[in-house]
């Protein structure tokens, strides 16, 4: 039997439309969510405007993990963008798994690349302007082009949709 097979029993299924709080900002994270299908992202309220620090898609894994490990209200929310099938287990069945090192090794490997993922951009931007930001995402993560509104990518650039809109009509006259 296959460790999956072992602990489906833990994990629950979830149909979500478009803009479902899947967590919500200040709230504990009970639940680890892994996509099987869809898009998620994770934001927060800034100042004046909502701010995407980071997208999620199919065989992701998406939770507040401090929240989640230290029992803390979360920083951000968690809100899928498309309809998303989504599967959940709250933190007593991860712990249930956790004993069980292989499965939860595989679970860990792509959180950990994930977070790899969003240290990898916080150090871009330190380094790049906006225009290579766009540029980069561009080249390494065209998938969120694809998938996620304008809104939200300029977000998470950290630039207007303005801005944004004139980093595309230049990139299109090249």
């Amino acid at each position: 039997m296959s460790h999956w097979e072992k602990y489906k029993h833990l994990w629950r299924s979830l149909e979500a439309p478009p803009l479902t709080l899947l967590l919500k900002e200040g709230e504990i994270c009970k639940k680890v969510y892994l996509i099987k299908q869809g898009a998620v992202r994770t934001w927060f309220d800034g100042r004046d405007k909502e701010i995407s620090f980071q997208f999620f898609f199919e065989g992701d894994v998406v939770y507040a993990s401090d929240s989640l490990r230290r029992g803390t209200p979360s920083p951000f929310n968690i809100e899928t963008m498309e309809p998303s099938t989504l599967y959940w287990i709250e933190a007593a069945g991860l712990d249930e798994i956790r004993r069980d090192a292989p499965l939860y090794n595989q679970i860990l490997d792509r959180v950990v690349e994930r977070q790899e993922e969003f240290m990898q951009r916080f150090f871009t931007f330190l380094k790049d302007n906006p225009q290579q930001r766009y540029e980069n995402l561009l080249k390494h993560k065209p998938e969120i082009v694809r998938r996620v509104p304008l809104q939200y990518i300029a977000s998470y650039l950290g630039i207007t949709q303005v801005s944004l809109s004139r980093i595309r009509a230049r990139k299109r006259s090249i």
